[in-house]
């Protein structure tokens, strides 16, 4: 048979639904620690000050407590000219670093899991470059404008 609910099971409801909705912040009670979340990941090290922002800026959106975590970064015109210390990142799918002042993506070769990368609006990039992560890429590059084919 169907009992009605107690207001202590309705404030015990309460309590979660508030807990669930509190992930990314430290929850204590009378001084004492109930929840903690785990640490962002922090461990890397990117030069490139749009870069460093994106990736940042991900990491906390996305709450990546582990370099494989992060799956997609979206960087457009983030004016980024380096990707020095994004191999950190090697489980990358999506990437999108569409106008951006890139012209070295070698870095980008390392991925073993790319899926899609948008590289349209960087028109320094070597074609044979683009070319060669065309063969990696798994669903769709988007290439830059000097180097449709």
């Amino acid at each position: 048979a169907w009992r009605p609910i107690t207001m202590k099971h309705f404030y015990m409801i309460a309590i979660l639904l508030t807990l669930m909705g509190c992930e990314r912040y430290q929850v204590t009670l009378n001084d004492r620690e109930i929840y903690t979340p785990p640490a962002l990941f922090s461990d890397y090290e990117i030069t490139d000050p749009g870069l460093a922002s994106c990736v940042s800026q991900s990491i906390y959106d996305q709450s990546i407590t582990r370099a494989e975590q992060l799956g997609t970064l979206n960087c457009s015109y983030a004016g980024i000219q380096s990707l020095d210390g994004l191999k950190r990142f090697t489980s990358l799918q999506t990437l999108n670093l569409a106008d951006n002042k890139l012209k070295d993506i070698k870095t980008l070769l390392f991925f073993g899991q790319l899926q899609q990368v948008d590289l349209r609006g960087n028109n320094f990039i070597a074609c044979q470059d683009v070319e060669t992560l065309a063969e990696l890429v798994s669903i769709k590059l988007h290439r830059p404008e000097n180097c449709q084919s």
